[in-house]
């Protein structure tokens, strides 16, 4: 926004042209018996070009149904992709505590801990493995803070193949077949009855 350069307009002309081309596109919300909470986070290491910040971001699943997203820059440089993952595993580990206590809160059922699925086996170890702590003293806060969680069964960290990571579509560049899945995915699709992108007050997606 203060030095915007060519590559910036490019960029904000393709973010334009795909809005005007998904702007009958909506997200699909099924009623469904299943409380299960599973929440898919992913990095992106040293992404952004110009101060070489990593990318993460993740999605939250209740049931079949997404409820909470995030696409965010991290606040300072990743030495490793390790460490990136890290973060964002600590990060979805925050939102998911604020929703498992309103979930609580409302009192609906939750039959077992949420998962988090992520697709870097270091970032998981850590999680884990007390070994590992002299390795991650840069990252100390999101450590115990994770680690926490997981010892006290508030949240379980397994591994995902990065071919099934929903959450790669908010960290990096996809063909345009591979992010189709995945908006898919995340339950974005075009309604079969929609007139100009918008819906009568009793029609619903």
């Amino acid at each position: 926004m203060h030095n915007p350069t060519l590559d910036h307009w490019k960029a904000v002309k393709r973010i334009l042209r795909y809005l005007k081309g998904s702007l009958t596109h909506g997200r699909t919300i099924t009623s469904s018996t299943s409380s299960i909470i599973n929440i898919y986070c992913d990095a992106g290491w040293a992404a952004d070009h110009d101060d070489r910040r990593s990318h993460h971001g993740f999605a939250v699943y209740y049931g079949p149904n997404l409820i909470s997203w995030s696409s965010r820059n991290q606040k300072v440089v990743a030495r490793s992709s390790t460490e990136a993952e890290y973060r964002a595993i600590a990060f979805a580990a925050s939102e998911v505590s604020w929703i498992t206590s309103l979930v609580k809160e409302l009192r609906l059922p939750c039959p077992r801990p949420p998962v988090i699925f992520c697709d870097n086996i270091s970032a998981i170890y850590l999680t884990a493995n007390p070994v590992f702590h002299q390795r991650s003293k840069h990252i100390k806060i999101d450590y115990h803070f994770v680690r926490e969680k997981v010892v006290c069964e508030q949240i379980c960290v397994q591994y995902i193949p990065s071919t099934d990571q929903i959450a790669d579509v908010f960290t990096k560049a996809l063909s345009s077949s591979r992010f189709a899945h995945r908006r898919s995915k995340l339950t974005v699709s075009k309604p079969d009855m929609c007139l100009s992108g918008v819906l009568d007050d009793n029609e619903s997606y």
